[in-house]
């Protein structure tokens, strides 16, 4: 190939890659472009709704004053709009604020909200501050992410509010099932209280459902999962019978399967206290099967290897003397003070909950569904726990009920719900110590329980 050739050759694969590069589809210009597009409907239908309104101010007497700017933030973008300001007398009113759904001085629009605490409920806030950036084209800042979380906290206090007051008498609909999976466990995290004093803080977490059933060909999925978690375990144990009692249709037949780590308030005793209260007549606790074998493992290590098989053994065929036999064996093998007193704290209390060690299989049921705790506590341990972050002791408990809603897709129901229009005439209103003492105490079509003495046992006044 000659220079001229080769020159010629140069020039028009040039020429083909600029026309090329010219015809190339520009993905963000075109995001641009309906950004703005939006941007001049969504104007368009502020007007068209404020036209439209009109006549229907002027029949309730109101007068048109003028039309004012606001900046607000939407999911679709910074959006400045003009409305119209309507007054009667001393009151003033804004249709369109009404219409979209803003209160005074609101920076942010709901959804923009619902979505920032959606984010927030599985990313750092400074991660919601980019995500949103990203994909949003937007910027807030780690203070409005807080400011969202703040608003479901305080939502999920209104509606509780709600069920107590409002909610019509209808009870919901009982689940029939022979058997109730309940399990309890603790997940601790890191709390600061006022004056920055750094502790931690156990959060009560509570799983109930009725059993498994397959998803796809290698998939379980719990049925009728209901959690639960609050940082006060007594309110946490009310929470849940409260939500057994008004769900569960509860007969003879009945059988309530427990499983725990047998830590504090978490015994059998507790469950127990739950079966009293509800009246099941047979109740199968177990000792967590993960956390038993934890501590078997951590307790046998510095003894032969042939003691702690044995003691699988003795779990695995119920034997209580085998394991005894055990215990023996290691106690002749002890050398120290310190290792005598690690051994009869174990012993202790491996015999008196060797009743809960007894495998589903030998008491007539099916193991699937029992020890699921650990895996149901990972959604709250991953963005609570292993940060280094500190959460107020309100914070803490408002992020992991947001976490559990999110999970399910309810958090909507939190910020969108019909519940929302019912409460709005009394959400202003204050309800005086002595009425909500007098109303709670009998709510109507609700179980609820009280403690029945300091070591914690529960009574009802419903029969």
């Amino acid at each position: 190939m000659t220079i001229s050739e080769t020159y010629f050759h140069g020039f028009s694969m040039l020429f083909k890659s600029s026309t090329m590069d010219c015809m190339r589809f520009d993905e963000r210009n075109f995001v641009t472009e309906m950004d703005e597009y939006c941007r001049q409907e969504f104007l368009k239908r502020i007007r068209d709704y404020d036209d439209s309104i009109a006549p229907t101010m002027r029949q309730n007497g109101y007068k048109r004053v003028d039309a004012t700017e606001r900046t607000v933030l939407f999911t679709f973008g910074e959006i400045t709009f003009s409305r119209n300001r309507w007054r009667r007398g001393q009151k003033t009113l804004y249709p369109v604020d009404e219409w979209l759904g803003l209160e005074k001085y609101m920076r942010y629009s709901p959804e923009l909200i619902f979505h920032m605490a959606k984010h927030a409920s599985k990313l750092s806030y400074r991660e919601v501050c980019r995500t949103i950036c990203d994909a949003y084209r937007i910027g807030v800042t780690k203070d409005a992410v807080l400011k969202a979380t703040k608003v479901v906290g305080q939502l999920l206090e209104e509606k509780e509010r709600y069920r107590f007051y409002l909610e019509e008498e209808q009870p919901p609909q009982r689940i029939k099932a022979s058997k109730i999976y309940l399990e309890g466990d603790g997940v601790m995290v890191k709390t600061t209280s006022s004056g920055n004093e750094r502790s931690n803080t156990d959060l009560t977490h509570f799983l109930v459902h009725t059993g498994v059933k397959q998803a796809t060909k290698d998939r379980w999925i719990l049925e009728n999962k209901h959690e639960i978690v609050h940082v006060n375990h007594e309110k946490a144990k009310e929470e849940l019978l409260d939500y057994l009692y008004n769900h569960f249709e509860i007969t003879d037949q009945t059988i309530l399967i427990t499983n725990s780590d047998n830590g504090k308030g978490y015994t059998k005793r507790t469950f127990q206290e739950i079966k009293k209260a509800l009246g099941i007549k047979r109740h199968e606790h177990f000792w967590d099967e993960y956390h038993l074998n934890q501590k078997l493992k951590t307790f046998f290590k510095p003894y032969p290897e042939t003691l702690y098989n044995l003691a699988q053994k003795a779990i695995q065929t119920h034997k209580k003397p085998l394991l005894i036999t055990v215990l023996d064996t290691v106690e002749s093998l002890i050398e120290t003070e310190e290792q005598y007193e690690t051994y009869y704290s174990f012993r202790q209390k491996m015999i008196r909950n060797f009743k809960d060690t007894k495998p589903a299989k030998l008491r007539n049921l099916s193991h699937k569904g029992v020890g699921v705790m650990e895996s149901q506590h990972r959604k709250i341990t991953y963005r609570m726990k292993h940060r280094g972050m500190y959460w107020s002791i309100k914070g803490a408990c408002t992020m992991a009920k947001m976490i559990l809603l999110e999970r399910i897709d309810k958090l909507d129901e939190v910020f969108f719900g019909d519940w929302r229009k019912t409460y709005q005439p009394y959400q202003n209103q204050r309800f005086s110590a002595g009425r909500a003492n007098k109303k709670i105490e009998e709510p109507p079509n609700i179980r609820r329980y009280r403690s029945g003495h300091k070591t914690g046992r529960w009574s009802t006044h419903a029969k």
